[in-house]
């Protein structure tokens, strides 16, 4: 029986039918493959996404369902519009949710501070190796921009832990990010991005390893 998340995947599948592909890829900074196809990098991973769906190419383990779907939702974005490196705080985004989004974005947020311990060497290591860009200290922490995707970039502000505050995370989007993905694939987006960032966090300390997979 196919879960919510293969459900929603599989519900998409139509529209990507008659998507053309490759005119996406060229708008959305993808890599058009042949005359139906285009390949991505996305979390680490290298996918290629063709009429019948999307799924990795690289040789490593099953893509998670909610990162092909991610790409799905990208691809059919209208977007039009370039990012203009003005970011706000995700819980500003307006959209429509049902809650399953923001729990993912909330959970993973609170599993990459623990990984971290609270500790701004730890975050800004993996941050580092998961292609961040410092940007510097900002609103009292420090600031990381990631391009998850080719027009949605996502800037972490890390707030490292002291006597008095436990660590805090700040996910920000720059502002035009409903014009690709509205709010609930965003909090799924960062979700899947902070769970790579755990994932270099185990990797780099040593840890054994944790998916850390929602319920379905």
């Amino acid at each position: 029986m196919a879960t919510g998340y293969e459900k929603i995947y599989n519900g998409m599948l139509p529209k990507l039918a008659e998507c053309n592909i490759v005119e996406q890829a060229k708008r959305l900074g993808f890599t058009p493959v042949g005359e139906d196809s285009a390949e991505a990098v996305f979390l680490g991973r290298t996918y290629l996404i063709t009429p019948a769906g999307a799924d990795v190419i690289d040789g490593g383990p099953p893509a998670l369902i909610n990162n092909r779907t991610l790409l799905i939702h990208y691809i059919l974005a209208e977007g039009g519009i370039e990012p203009k490196n003005c970011f706000i705080p995700i819980e500003r985004m307006i959209g429509t949710i049902d809650g399953q989004g923001d729990e993912e974005e909330s959970y993973m947020a609170s599993v990459l501070l623990k990984e971290t311990e609270g500790r701004y060497d730890l975050f800004a290591a993996a941050a580092a190796e998961m292609g961040g860009t410092y940007v510097g200290r900002m609103l009292g922490g420090e600031c990381w921009d990631f391009m998850v995707l080719p027009k949605m970039p996502m800037r972490l502000i890390y707030f490292e832990s002291d006597e008095e505050f436990p660590a805090e995370l700040q996910i920000q989007f720059d502002e035009t990010a409903p014009y690709y993905m509205n709010f609930e694939c965003s909090t799924f987006l960062s979700g899947g991005a902070l769970r790579e960032l755990c994932a270099i966090v185990q990797r780099q300390t040593g840890k054994e390893e944790n998916a850390y997979d929602l319920p379905n």
